[in-house]
């Protein structure tokens, strides 16, 4: 319940955003339930306010997304007791709140059994929050008074940055994170619209992961 209650000025920030960039309340709350990966929906609202092309947008977001495999893999020696039916829309629900409450879980009673049951509720709370959330920023987006429309559009970067910092912890992360910002504002001046992120993510990761095989004992 707590991971839904801060779940709620988030979706209403990003369907706010959606409004500002002219997508319909129905569009954003089916992007939101089909797609439900909210730092990867708040990259492709920049990417539409940019004008970026389709592919570019597709692409982008699906390296940010990536991330997720590595969500399951971690969680997948937890889940053995779970039926096989259950486990492809669980895959759907694994988002980051998700995951982070299930893992600590998962990692705090080891010996509790079915903590699919842990993840089903907490996508039930969160997808029941999200989607509705980001609906009503769209619809409520022409009635907001001007001070609490530009906190919502300053809720973007806000969010990235609080996703962010807990992840900067080494000299390497703080290379990638460096390299992944400034790649990211140069590509946007010279590359075509939409390429600069994903040429960015690319190269920051590449990166990251060479300074980590260098770093690590042989």
């Amino acid at each position: 319940m707590p991971l839904g209650i801060a779940l709620a000025p988030v979706a209403l920030a990003l369907g706010y955003l959606a409004h500002t960039v002219g997508l319909s309340w129905w569009l954003m709350g089916l992007m939101s339930a089909v797609v439900y990966a909210g730092p990867s929906q708040f990259i492709a609202m920049g990417l539409v306010a940019t004008g970026a092309a389709t592919p570019a947008i597709v692409a982008t977001t699906f390296v940010v997304n990536l991330r997720y495999t590595l969500f399951a893999a971690s969680l997948a020696p937890h889940m053995r007791d779970a039926p096989g039916w259950r486990l492809a829309p669980l895959a759907h629900g694994l988002a980051d709140g998700s995951y982070a409450i299930t893992i600590d879980h998962a990692r705090e009673h080891p010996e509790s059994p079915r903590k699919d049951l842990y993840l089903l509720g907490s996508f039930i709370v969160s997808f029941g929050i999200w989607v509705p959330g980001s609906v009503l920023g769209v619809l409520a987006g022409d009635v907001l008074p001007a001070t609490l429309a530009f906190g919502l559009g300053f809720a973007t970067p806000a969010v990235f940055i609080a996703l962010l910092v807990p992840f900067v912890r080494d000299r390497v992360s703080l290379v990638v994170m460096l390299v992944a910002g400034l790649g990211t504002v140069v590509g946007n001046e010279y590359l075509p619209t939409g390429a600069g992120p994903l040429v960015a993510i690319v190269a920051a990761s590449i990166l990251g992961g060479a300074l980590l095989s260098r770093r690590a004992p042989r």
